[in-house]
């Protein structure tokens, strides 16, 4: 039964990668989601609701990525940097803070194993053709934000993806 559904799931997750726009060999994309979309998801997977409350006060960017270059390109998200339309940082939340949250308000272990998978790793190499997506979490900014995503190749090259005019819709606590 499994292998039905990943089966059905591949050639989804292909097409996506296709659609994704090619900067300088990598496809790449970015897009933020709703307090509705990442509480109706994180309650359907029986997420406590304390949980589910601070996930949807968060600013959630979902990213895409796909190295199509011929050699390895290194994704740290330590690098890459969210700023408002003032050039001022837009701080990110990391997996060890997301750790401490999880930890501090005794969430389940089976719920933070589920969160991470959903998250962009903190650092990993991307051989050539493979794809790598998930969740960066930041805290909600109140006006359209800007990403720059810092990328390191093998052959010393450093790739540099802007992403303009991101903007995250109300979040807030859910009632």
């Amino acid at each position: 039964m499994l292998a039905r559904i990943l089966l059905l799931f591949f050639p989804l997750i292909a097409l996506a990668q296709e659609r994704m726009p090619l900067r300088e060999g990598l496809a790449f994309s970015a897009s933020t989601r709703t307090p509705e979309q990442t509480t109706a998801f994180y309650a359907a997977r029986g997420f406590p609701e304390v949980m589910v409350r601070e996930i949807a006060a968060t600013c959630f960017v979902t990213v895409g990525l796909q190295n199509r270059r011929d050699e390895v390109v290194w994704l740290e998200l330590d690098q890459w940097r969210f700023t408002d339309a003032a050039g001022k940082p837009v701080a990110r939340i990391t997996r060890p803070e997301w750790s401490r949250k999880w930890e501090a308000m005794n969430v389940p272990l089976s719920a933070r194993a589920t969160f991470g998978w959903t998250q962009m790793p903190e650092s990993r190499d991307l051989q050539p053709g493979e794809p790598v997506g998930g969740n960066v979490a930041v805290v909600a900014p109140t006006s359209p934000f800007s990403l720059n995503a810092r990328f390191r190749t093998a052959s010393g090259k450093q790739i540099d993806i802007v992403v303009p005019g991101l903007q995250c819709p109300h979040h807030g606590a859910v009632r």
